[in-house]
């Protein structure tokens, strides 16, 4: 029972091929299971954090019950979560599209708490920071999607011309995601890291760094096809108003702020 339990769990804190459904549903939001087409970018920030706590609810569950603590099994689990992680964030490097991009980001950071688990961490924290710092690139995409129809990179480059205060929230928003220092997904990584690395060093630490190795990598890519390069004349570009796009550097400061204020619960 635990086992199956295990099982489920990695639906909600993503293993392959279970984390096809966590991806398609922030892919598409949960506008795809309504009777509308319309966007809804808050039914898919709820998601981001409710999924995961949901896997650490099964994950609980399972531990509690008669060899859910298992060393082998967890062994097992935690293998599984860092090839997950890998794999995804390898297809970060070839995602063109926005949301897809993100989804991928998600379910690769997400399988990572597996790793932790297994060697004791606790991952309530972790999964929540994993989840907050991917929340104002999420909400930014869909404004892209609104403004272009969709959020693809290379499409319309250039933003930093056209649209200053977007391009500058984005940034932060891009390298909040993928894990930069300051941000609470870099104490989350930190936190996974410092708890296993005393149990065995390369099962914990290489898909920790090679996922993290290529997020940033792709981050820049989503960058370097977004923000910079030459824009469109064809194109209309509306900018972001001042106050959202000062409501969303106050959310980008508040994550870097609650990362700083999460090292000690986290390290």
């Amino acid at each position: 029972m635990s086992f199956l339990l295990l099982i489920l769990a990695g639906v909600f804190l993503p293993l392959y091929p279970q984390s096809i459904l966590a991806s398609l549903v922030l892919r598409r939001g949960t506008d795809a299971l309504a009777d509308n087409d319309q966007p809804r970018p808050w039914d898919k920030a709820a998601a981001l954090v409710i999924l995961p706590l949901i896997g650490i609810g099964l994950i609980t569950l399972a531990r509690s019950l008669p060899g859910g603590d298992d060393p082998a099994l967890l062994d097992g689990f935690a293998l599984w979560g860092g090839a997950t992680s890998v794999f995804y964030a390898f297809r970060l490097l070839s995602a063109r599209d926005g949301q897809i991009w993100a989804s991928q980001l998600y379910v690769s950071a997400l399988a990572l708490i597996w790793v932790g688990i297994d060697h004791g961490v606790s991952p309530l924290l972790p999964a929540l920071a994993l989840s907050a710092s991917l929340l104002p690139l999420l909400l930014l995409l869909d404004e892209l999607a609104r403004r272009f129809g969709i959020a693809r990179i290379g499409l319309y480059p250039g933003l930093s011309l056209r649209m200053p205060q977007f391009a500058l929230v984005f940034i932060g928003a891009v390298l909040a995601a993928v894990a930069i220092p300051l941000s609470p997904a870099f104490f989350a990584i930190a936190g996974i890291a410092f708890g296993g690395a005393v149990s065995n060093e390369l099962v914990t630490l290489l898909p920790l760094g090679l996922s993290w190795l290529l997020w940033t990598w792709a981050g820049t890519n989503l960058l370097g096809g977004i923000v910079f390069g030459q824009p469109r004349e064809d194109l209309t570009y509306e900018d972001l108003d001042r106050r959202p796009a000062l409501a969303y550097a106050g959310a980008l400061l508040a994550l870097a702020a609650a990362g700083v204020l999460s090292i000690g619960a986290m390290l």
